[in-house]
């Protein structure tokens, strides 16, 4: 399920899947030891220095998600055909222009390079939709499920939102007429359901079509502010101030439907009267949106000990964000009779928190075949074990609410690797074709304990204290291995003036991720034997491609 203040969220604003002008996008980012060109300054600040001239630059560019998804009633064992769904953004990759300034020496500082850009480090483009047929658990059997226990009264009451213990999607999907009380106060069905004459349980009755959606927007972009300088035409240095911003949005969205309503009555009563409708269909909708802002610092160098070689290197210290959010939920109910219908959406809630992000390190090599063109190989670590998350404005004296996730932080995030590698072979000295690979992996891992089980980020979560106070222990971690890998390409022309342009596409390919609309729940049949299947799950495969136009002039 969707949650804030998680592993997750920390490694999706903390992760960088660069952007850069067309150029840079198409050798595959390998740009920290090339230099010169507006894409490789957030990659490595001395590439500003590189250019003995000024340029201005603006890399228009459009994303296209592809997502395939296929849906599976049991858990993860029996998905069915694939559902694709595509989504398409404009955007704006880079922007900005850098001022050359000679100082007139022959060695030493021989000119400095001041620069403001905009740069793409992330794109979060992404919708999903999964289909498929359930007789055996339903969502609102779920939320009924996860309201055992709870007064009605509470229930009933919209003060419960901020004045109760109870969960808010609970709160509306009960408002909201998805499931209601039997038997004695604290006992819950969903109107998916039917209950056993005796009252011991609660079962699925009939097919349940369902759907589940997912959509993401938004970007985290850098703005830059940069400085260079160029040492004899040996050394290069930059430093960076880095602002990112990131526009986080997130919906997700069920619906379960009757295949046949005669099979799902509902008996309410009013006063002594007994009423009796069919359940039609339901909707939830849970929204989340996050504004991000940071800061951060880099630094790096270009060295050329000989004409044709160049060697890189860069530092990013670990970024300060300051995260706003808020969400909400919606839930809706219909019936044969309207006049049971019922929908309700919860208030908006509001939070700010500060998360640390890793540091990252970049390295190097470029090799310049004169005037016909380049190859060059990049390697960049980052730790996420180092992410903490703290409250905007915390009072030492009192506990840390981030305790949990900060420890999950640190043994659940690990390493991560990025490897990128680019050429670029001159046509004509006016015309260049350019390729590029890039390849990364995941920072998530798990553990096995001490008797050998594996314990997930999500169980160590569940089960914190008992880690904590070394009831439980873990003893060796292991990485999932999942890659995320691009393949880009690209054309350029520079002409003997100032003007130049670059055109770019890149392919990137995402590891599949598998999503729970609902968690798994204690279900029956209609014989009252507990089932052994799990809730729904939905396997997803995305593709994210990305072209980009660069128009660029020097002065």
């Amino acid at each position: 399920m969707a949650g804030a203040q998680n592993m997750y969220d920390a490694i999706t604003f903390s992760q960088n899947h660069y952007f850069g002008t067309a150029r840079s996008m198409a050798m595959g980012n390998a740009v920290t030891a090339v230099g010169g060109d507006l894409g490789s300054i957030g990659i490595n600040p001395a590439g500003s220095a590189v250019a003995g001239y000024g340029q201005f630059a603006i890399t228009p560019g459009l994303t296209i998600s592809s997502v395939s998804s296929a849906y599976s009633p049991e858990g993860e064992n029996a998905y069915g055909v694939p559902n694709k769904m595509s989504a398409t953004r404009m955007n704006l990759p880079n922007v900005g222009f850098t001022m050359n300034y000679r100082t007139g020496r022959r060695s030493g500082v021989k000119s400095l390079t001041f620069g403001i850009l905009s740069t793409q480090t992330n794109n979060y483009n992404f919708a999903s939709d999964g289909f498929g047929s359930n007789s055996q658990t339903s969502k609102l059997a779920e939320f009924a499920n996860a309201a055992d226990g709870y007064a009605e009264r509470v229930l009933a009451e919209y003060n419960s939102f901020n004045n109760s213990d109870v969960p808010w999607d609970v709160l509306t999907a009960y408002q909201g007429g998805m499931y209601g009380p039997y038997g004695w106060d604290g006992l819950y069905a969903g109107v998916t359901e039917s209950i056993a004459d005796d009252g011991s349980y609660h079962y699925v009755p009939g097919a349940l079509v369902q759907t589940s959606s997912l959509t993401k927007r938004g970007s985290k972009n850098d703005l830059i502010l940069n400085l260079g300088m160029n040492i004899s035409d040996k050394v290069y240095l930059g430093f960076n101030v880095g602002l990112p911003a990131a526009r986080y949005r997130y919906s997700e969205s069920f619906y379960e439907a009757a295949a046949n309503p005669d099979l799902f009555p509902i008996v309410y009563e009013d006063g002594s009267e007994l009423y009796t409708t069919w359940f039609n269909r339901a909707s939830y909708n849970y929204q989340y949106r996050a504004d991000v802002d940071g800061i951060y610092a880099k630094v790096g160098v270009i060295l050329r000990p000989v004409e044709s070689l160049r060697i890189g290197a860069s530092f990013q210290t670990p970024t300060a964000l300051t995260i706003s959010e808020s969400w909400q939920y919606y839930a809706s109910t219909t019936f044969d009779d309207p006049y049971y219908d019922d929908s309700e959406t919860s208030p908006l809630g509001e939070y700010s928190y500060v998360l640390r992000t890793p540091y990252r390190a970049s390295f190097g090599a470029a090799y310049i075949f004169g005037k016909k063109g380049l190859v060059s190989v990049d390697y960049e670590l980052a730790d996420y074990s180092v992410m903490r998350f703290s409250q905007v404005h915390r009072d030492r004296m009192t506990n840390d609410d981030f305790a949990t996730q900060n420890w999950t932080n640190k043994y659940f995030a690990g390493l991560s690797h990025n490897v990128r590698a680019g050429v670029e072979f001159k046509l004509t000295p006016e015309f260049a074709l350019r390729a590029g690979y890039t390849l990364t992996t995941s920072p998530e891992r798990y553990w096995t304990d001490s008797d050998g089980r594996r314990v997930t980020a999500d169980d160590f979560s569940a089960d914190f204290y008992s880690y904590f106070n070394r009831i439980k222990s873990l003893l060796t971690p292991h990485y999932y291995g999942d890659r995320t890998q691009s393949f880009s390409a690209g054309i350029g022309y520079s002409s003997p003036g100032s003007f130049f342009m670059d055109a770019a596409v890149r392919l990137t390919q995402y590891p599949a991720t598998t999503f729970a609309p609902y968690y798994d729940y204690d279900s029956y049949d209609r014989n009252g034997n507990l089932l052994s299947v799990r809730a729904p799950r939905l396997l997803n495969e995305r593709n994210l491609w990305n072209a980009s136009l660069t128009f660029g002039w020097r002065f």
